[in-house]
């Protein structure tokens, strides 16, 4: 068998294992090939693929930067009510989580 002939006959193999969705040890046995003889062709092919680059980051992960989240600076409201009391508000509310609590507070106690 050619050189070249080895290469493909391998590599046939190689793709034939992966698409076939069974364990090495499974395909092998079907195939009546050697699992070490299976591991050095399946190693050969892909690092004659793999670029610089990806080969430093481990199979199945891909680096992921996260940023912080961009929020809007919101200036402190204050509101006097009628009672003499006042609200200070340093974050956005609900306009009718704020209508219920200044109705609240400006109902008289007792």
């Amino acid at each position: 068998m050619k050189k070249e002939e080895k290469v493909a006959y391998w590599r046939q193999q190689v793709e034939g294992f992966q698409a076939s969705g069974q364990s090495v040890k499974n395909y092998c046995a079907q195939a009546g090939i050697a699992v070490a003889t299976l591991h050095y062709w399946r190693k050969r092919f892909a690092d004659s693929v793999q670029t610089p680059l990806l080969s430093a980051v481990p199979e199945g992960f891909l680096p992921v930067t996260l940023a912080a989240p961009v929020r809007t600076p919101v200036s402190p409201v204050e509101i006097h009510l009628l009672s003499g009391r006042s609200l200070k508000l340093a974050a956005a509310v609900d306009t009718s989580w704020l209508q219920t609590l200044v109705q609240i507070l400006e109902r008289p106690c007792g």
